[in-house]
């Protein structure tokens, strides 16, 4: 499979943030000072997390090669069954003349965000439909805190098998 190609399963392996994260199941995060913060704050940073992964997969889907970069880490890599791609190995895939995009319709069910202080890891099944198929991922996220901001370092997705 060509890097273009897999480049663009990957976008289908970046889950859509619609659904509600399982709080319930989360420990508490924790200050620099060790203390407790708040559910108001916790959930401003789930909401921000889900907020730039549909960013993220939106920008897979077109190929816009600008809000990748800008919320990717300089350090970003993809990992799936093709291996891993460094950041600029896959913007330049994208800004490929012959690299097309398509419409994905999908579902993400479960999606999980565990906050640990200014990381995160975000775990999710995407269900993406396009008119090439139907595709089940399984992705995984890992998110670093920059100051105010919030950047995604690392994505791993597998493709499920088909039942």
């Amino acid at each position: 499979m060509n890097v273009r190609k897999t480049l663009g399963m990957a976008a289908l392996g970046v889950a859509l943030s619609c659904c509600m994260a399982q709080t319930n199941s989360r420990t508490a995060l924790r200050n620099a000072d060790g203390g407790s913060m708040s559910t108001a704050s916790r959930t401003a940073d789930e909401e921000m997390l889900r907020s730039l992964n549909e960013k993220l997969l939106i920008a897979h889907d077109h190929a816009d090669v600008a809000t990748l970069d800008r919320i990717e880490a300089d350090d970003f890599t993809l990992a799936g069954d093709f291996g891993t791609v460094a950041k600029k190995e896959q913007l330049d895939a994208l800004r490929a003349p012959t690299y097309k995009t398509e419409s994905v319709d999908r579902k993400i069910a479960p999606q999980d965000i565990r906050l640990y202080g200014d990381a995160a890891l975000i775990t999710e099944t995407d269900h993406a439909h396009t008119a090439g198929g139907t595709f089940d991922f399984q992705t995984t996220s890992v998110w670093v805190r920059a100051g105010d901001s919030w950047r995604v370092v690392h994505m791993h997705y597998s493709a499920l098998a088909k039942k």
